[in-house]
C-alpha cells in the first residue's frame, strides 16, 4: 500500500477490483471528484466523502489516509485482510444485529 490518500486508495479499488465509475455510482460522489482524488494533484476529500468511499470499499478513512489500523482493531498475525473488514463491519452493526451474527457463527461451529 502506498503513503498518501491516492495511493491508498488506488490501491484499494486495484484490490477489490472497483473501477472509479463503479465507487461513484456506489457513493453518490461525482466520478470527476474521485478521478480528483486522484491525480497528480490530489486532494483529500471532505469528510462525508471520505465516510463514503470507506463504506463503500469496506474499509476505514484511518487507513486511506494513514494506512493504519483503527485502534480498535489492532494488526494480528495471520490475519487477512478480508477477515479484518468483516470485523470492522461486524463493529458498525447494531447490537441486536451484532446478537444475530453471533447466532449465526455459533449454529456454524455446531
Amino acid at each position: 500500500m502506498g503513503t498518501s490518500f491516492k495511493e491508498n486508495l488506488r490501491d484499494y479499488l486495484d484490490y477489490k477490483d472497483i473501477t472509479i465509475k463503479e465507487l461513484a455510482f456506489q457513493t453518490g460522489i461525482p466520478k470527476r471528484s474521485i478521478e480528483n482524488y486522484l491525480n497528480a494533484r490530489s486532494s483529500m476529500p471532505p469528510a462525508d466523502y471520505a465516510c463514503k468511499i470507506e463504506k463503500a470499499l469496506g474499509t476505514t478513512v484511518e487507513y486511506l489516509v494513514n494506512h493504519e489500523q483503527p485502534l480498535e482493531i489492532s494488526p494480528l498475525p495471520n490475519i487477512s485482510i478480508e477477515a479484518m473488514q468483516i470485523a470492522q463491519t461486524y463493529q458498525r452493526l447494531s447490537k441486536k444485529d451484532q446478537l444475530v451474527i453471533q447466532r449465526v457463527i455459533e449454529a456454524f461451529e455446531k
